[in-house]
């Protein structure tokens, strides 16, 4: 940008004061235009790093709450590929964490489908661990534990366990516990990534995949080539559905009826006939219980964009089966809690 001095003096002549004074005013003038523009341009950046974060927030809590993937991130920063993701950085004995500011917000849900965005979380001071690699795991609280132990995922007891190994019990509903040296107590924490430590320096930092914990519609880890083909996943809560009563299950999920599948899966809470508490089931078609239309047993499921409705037969009774025995046993809708579970293809 120029600038032009109203006066200019030639070498040799007297300067009238006047003419002094007014080229003094105009410099004045033009170094209070700049700061204006100086302090302009601070609010605007202001106002674009609030807009940016508020960005990051929506964005974040978006994902949350139409992503239901349990016990890791859900969203934080990524690498310049838009793919890898990048969290963790490391100087040394400090372990930091690429959180707000420049880069975007973390949400992230434990084993308990618990969720939390975070806008900073404090760096970590590693002098004095001993080698090896440690998990790091975050509380809802924004507090970070590290463990020199396994993460272990299945469906029964681990053996074997030693103190500060994680079990994920991958059994719906999830639970989570670590294990104190004597018994396996709830363990909230949700894993972020992890590090190796040698000399009392860390050597290396690791973040962990987001949304590493996708079920496909079986209720089963998938691959990572699997994942791939799973673009979008919701779970309602668990809901008792009694004779003739309707639910509707709010996922918005935004995708085409056809290009999505639905399971109806159910929970035993009590232990009936050839059933067991905490047995999980699926009813795979609808049935009589007799010959009357009171006695109906069936499930319809409605499908839109963004919900599914499911509605109950005239009967108390959910289902009736021969696992186990001879004859049938029967459950009453009452004994029984439900969940719809809803997952896309993108294949």
């Amino acid at each position: 940008m120029s600038f032009n001095i109203p006066n200019i003096f030639t070498a040799g002549t007297k300067a009238k004061a006047d003419e002094v004074n007014e080229n003094f005013s105009a410099v004045q003038e033009e170094l209070n235009k700049q700061n204006q523009n100086i302090n302009s341009l601070k609010d605007d950046m202001e106002y674009v790093k609030e807009d940016m974060f508020n960005d990051f927030v929506s964005e974040a809590e978006t994902i949350a709450k139409s992503v239901n993937s349990k016990f890791c991130i859900n969203y934080a920063n990524l690498a310049p590929d838009g793919k890898t993701p990048d969290i963790l950085s490391f100087d040394e004995n400090i372990l930091s964490f690429k959180i707000g500011g420049i880069y975007p917000v973390l949400t992230a849900t434990n084993a308990f489908g618990d969720s939390e965005t975070f806008e900073y979380i404090d760096n970590i001071d590693v002098t004095g661990y001993a080698d090896g690699s440690y998990n790091i795991f975050l509380s809802l609280e924004g507090d970070v534990e590290l463990f020199n132990t396994k993460i272990i995922k299945s469906t029964s007891t681990p053996s074997g366990a030693v103190i500060d190994d994680i079990w994920l019990m991958t059994l719906e509903p999830w639970n989570c516990y670590k294990f104190n040296g004597v018994i396996w107590v709830e363990f909230e924490g949700i894993p972020l990534g992890s590090i190796t430590i040698s000399s009392g320096k860390i050597t290396e930092a690791s973040s962990y995949t987001f949304n590493s914990q996708y079920l496909d519609a079986d209720c089963n880890f998938i691959t990572d080539e699997g994942r791939a083909n799973l673009s979008k996943r919701a779970e309602s809560e668990w809901f008792v559905l009694m004779p003739k009563e309707v639910y509707t299950f709010e996922h918005n999920l935004n995708i085409d009826p056809l290009r999505y599948r639905v399971r109806f899966v159910s929970k035993v809470l009590t232990n009936s006939s050839n059933f067991k508490t905490g047995d999980i089931i699926e009813t795979l078609y609808s049935n009589y219980a007799g010959v009357e239309a009171a006695v109906e047993i069936g499930h319809i499921l409605k499908f839109t964009e963004n919900s599914v409705t499911i509605g109950a037969g005239n009967s108390t009774i959910h289902c009736a089966n021969n696992f186990g025995g001879e004859g049938y046993g029967f459950l009453e809708r009452g004994q029984i809690q439900n969940k719809i579970i809803v997952t896309q293809d993108v294949n």
